[in-house]
């Protein structure tokens, strides 16, 4: 998230939770609640119950392994797990039967908690049920391992509040343990763009942006067995609560030291989506024949210009280069500079680009996967145009390989759409030739100095340019290319001449050249 927004926008969804007259009078984050001696009550084993004195209840359950939970008489509680396959505690509302109307009282919670330990998955957040149908929700604010969308499900939508971006997903759970006993049914989630241990969350804002994203109809959803169709609609809430699930094999704790739930709470601003106008990274097409780098997806909105698909962790990214609007893209530093990287599968991004002659051409990704063989699926226009497949790099992500195609483009202006079909694939760049040119890539240097060529001096104070190249043989020709690659012609020597005097006379113009001599090839600054 862009700094100018946190504060704003978290400040003024305190004054809203809170009331103008004392919009900081609880700061989640900074107090800590006192514990009683002796006020700390033991749970061990599966166990449902209620806080005596308050309006919360507590839960713990759990799956393998060893587990205890401590709850006090204020709401906040402790956990600690041990070699456990799923592990949930939670504190807050319970009701029973067949729930409540969940547009009948607004929900909120601040919130300061620590943890330990790893798990395979797990969500720190708001959890619950719903009845009529019933449905598993979750609001995540924190996780152990980033959510994936081959566990969430697709993205049906996004809401900005309390100070972050949320994405909203579901997912299919089939015949798997649920409040009915095992039954198959619809799992809602809201992600935080960025984990956070301490604050305030608009429950209420989450279940009535789900209300407006789904209205009962059927949807095809992936799921825990490969998926299936499913009504997508928010129930009766039967549990609204504050929670901390690890699971696969995870041991760990976790401490509440604030805890401050509401059922007659305040409505947070909700931000609406901003809009993004549509155009080329950097306001210039990629110029085919040519690279185009995967990084420099064009500018817009998620579901515009990327799918904003998220993979198993995004969390080392490079997330300055594009900066907050495109979070959801995880940019790495790899292959031959910037890479695409923490995809997830179907995960596709789209590039403006400018094909300046039409032909049949040779297509060159560099990729990497640690995690085995896949393809990227190339579009034009939404129309397929190449299928480039790849081996994989076992178990290594540093090490890229080139995956291949061919496919006839014509000329003019183009929306190109790169579909990485296979999760954890690293995505360089894609290049466009044409067979039998020279298509010299701006982007390679061949780590060579012309001035190892006999026939070739450098200048001693500029040695990695060919800025003022002599020629020592009595003529030498040099292969003079545009930065897209695109031969311009060639240029003859005499003994003495001067590189870049022999280019501007010859093409009548300043500006950066690649040129070859013999097998070398450098960028060339050419000046009048």
């Amino acid at each position: 998230m862009k700094n100018y927004s946190k504060i704003t926008k978290l400040s003024l969804a305190f004054a809203l939770s809170f009331g103008l007259g004392s919009a900081f009078a609880v700061d989640a984050c900074k107090d800590q609640m006192s514990k009683s001696a002796g006020s700390g009550h033991g749970v061990s084993g599966n166990s449902v119950g209620s806080i005596s004195g308050t309006p919360w209840g507590y839960e713990q359950w759990y799956q393998g392994g060893s587990a205890s939970m401590t709850y006090y008489d204020n709401g906040t509680f402790k956990a600690n797990w041990n070699n456990s396959n799923d592990y949930l505690t939670r504190v807050g509302y319970q009701y029973g039967g067949g729930g409540i109307d969940h547009k009948s009282k607004y929900f909120t919670v601040d919130y300061k908690y620590s943890k330990t330990g790893s798990a395979q998955y797990g969500y720190i957040g708001i959890y619950g049920w719903t009845a009529n149908p019933e449905t598993e929700y979750y609001i995540v604010d924190d996780w152990y391992s980033k959510p994936s969308e081959n566990y969430v499900g697709e993205k049906f939508g996004e809401i900005e509040v309390d100070g972050a971006k949320y994405t909203i997903h579901a997912f299919l759970r089939q015949q798997e343990p649920s409040k009915s006993g095992t039954s198959t049914f619809v799992q809602f989630f809201s992600i935080r763009q960025n984990p956070r241990q301490c604050g305030h969350i608009d429950i209420s804002a989450h279940f009535k942006k789900w209300d407006e994203l789904f209205t009962g109809q059927n949807k095809q959803l992936k799921g825990s067995k490969g998926g299936g169709s499913a009504s997508l609609k928010f129930g009766k809430v039967t549990e609204v609560m504050l929670m901390t699930e690890a699971g696969g094999g995870a041991t760990g704790s976790v401490e509440y030291t604030y805890f401050d739930m509401k059922d007659n709470g305040s409505p947070s601003e909700v931000v609406p989506p901003k809009e993004i106008e549509r155009k080329a990274f950097g306001g210039t097409a990629a110029t085919i024949p040519g690279t185009v780098e995967a990084e420099n997806f064009d500018e817009g909105n998620e579901g515009v210009t990327y799918s904003g698909a998220q993979g198993a962790s995004g969390d080392d990214g490079d997330h300055d280069y594009r900066g907050e609007d495109y979070a959801y893209v995880d940019i790495v530093n790899g292959g031959s500079g910037k890479a695409i990287g923490y995809t997830a599968a179907d995960e596709w991004l789209e590039y403006t680009i400018n094909v300046t002659q039409a032909g049949e051409y040779d297509i060159e990704a560099n990729v990497s996967n640690g995690s085995g063989a896949g393809t990227l699926e190339l579009s034009l226009d939404g129309t397929a145009l190449a299928s480039l497949a790849f081996t994989g790099t076992t178990d290594d992500w540093n090490a890229y390989e080139l995956a291949k195609g061919k496919a006839t483009l014509t000329a003019g202006e183009h929306k190109l759409r790169i579909t990485i079909a296979n999760a954890n694939t690293n995505v360089d760049y894609v290049k466009f030739s044409l067979p039998g040119a020279a298509n010299v890539d701006p982007g390679t240097d061949p780590g060579t100095d012309p001035g190892t060529d006999p026939g070739v001096n450098t200048n001693p104070d500029d040695p990695l340019t060919l800025a003022n190249v002599r020629m020592n043989r009595t003529s030498h020709v040099a292969q003079v290319f545009d930065m897209q690659g695109r031969s311009l012609g060639s240029v003859t020597f005499a003994n003495g001449a001067s590189l870049n005097d022999a280019i501007f006379a010859k093409f009548g113009k300043a500006g950066v050249y690649m040129v070859k001599i013999g097998g070398k090839v450098k960028s060339i600054s050419v000046t009048r």
